[in-house]
């Protein structure tokens, strides 16, 4: 993440400018200006712009409170349907995301707050595996809900944009191994939109294949559209598992910031105690 500003002091232009090679896995983006897209996020791209010191702390904070929340509603066993309907007012009010056809002027502000909260508390909790499996988990489940809320369109548009290793299977192919596509993946009964398959590198889908919920041909899993969603959840936790790690490893250059090692210990001994609570 860019250097973070207080409102007094900002760090010299020259000192910026010299980049640790250690570092530089953090700065390659460095003067890439998110467009915020799309409302939901794989948070592969670290934010650069400076931020106040009062920002980086309390859009985690807000962020924090969403993810405690979400844990809860597993404390207490709630459904999937109770737990989207318990969280409506908690994002609203701590981290709400308009979607684009709201024609909200407030959407690059929202996703802006989405995006630098989240690498806030990536690096607030990549301190022990127990943190970091527990943020993963959590933020996936966040991923989830998000995803399952999103329109259908801007989900595609969304997806599309990920730009993963899959393909679409076309008329010619779907016609020619049609009865073998529906007997392997269990979806006899599909019509419409929903009659689609996609094809990846078996690879890919471990946990379909293991399942038997594919076909498989020439090095290739087919699988029914529906199992897309899974799949892109999948995608998500494997990408933010991968930079929790790599989140550990830069972390010891951190606590030379005495800036920002207080919140992010605040922050991550916060988030050890769930029943935690701040004040409004």
């Amino acid at each position: 993440m860019q250097a973070v500003t207080s409102t007094s002091s900002r760090i010299d232009a020259k000192r910026r400018a010299v980049l640790d090679p250690r570092k530089r896995q953090f700065a390659k983006s460095e003067w890439i200006d998110p467009d915020y897209e799309h409302r939901l996020n794989f948070y592969q791209t670290p934010p650069t712009k400076d931020l106040s010191l009062e920002d980086f702390e309390e859009w985690a904070i807000a962020r924090l409170k969403v993810l405690s929340e979400l844990e809860a509603c597993s404390f207490r066993n709630r459904t999937p349907e109770e737990t989207s309907e318990y969280m409506r007012p908690v994002l609203e009010k701590w981290l709400r995301l308009d979607s684009n056809r709201s024609r909200s002027g407030e959407l690059s502000a929202q996703r802006k707050k989405d995006h630098y909260s989240h690498w806030t508390l990536r690096l607030a909790f990549a301190g022990t595996a127990e943190l970091r499996q527990r943020f993963a988990k959590l933020e996936t489940q966040l991923f989830k809900l998000r995803l399952q809320s999103d329109y259908d369109d801007e989900k595609r548009d969304f997806i599309k944009g990920l730009k993963m290793s899959w393909e679409m299977v076309g008329s010619e192919e779907k016609a020619a191994l049609l009865k073998d596509l529906k007997a392997a993946t269990g979806f006899s009964q599909s019509r419409g939109d929903e009659e689609a398959w996609f094809k990846v590198d078996w690879e890919s889908a471990p946990d379909l294949v293991s399942q038997r919920q594919v076909l498989l041909k020439r090095g290739k899993a087919y699988v029914h559209i529906r199992e897309q969603i899974t799949m892109v959840q999948n995608s998500f936790t494997r990408s933010l598992d991968s930079g929790l790690e790599l989140a550990a490893r830069f972390l010891p250059r951190m606590d030379e910031d005495n800036r920002l090692a207080p919140i992010l210990h605040h922050l991550s001994q916060s988030f050890v105690a769930p029943e935690a609570n701040y004040s409004e």
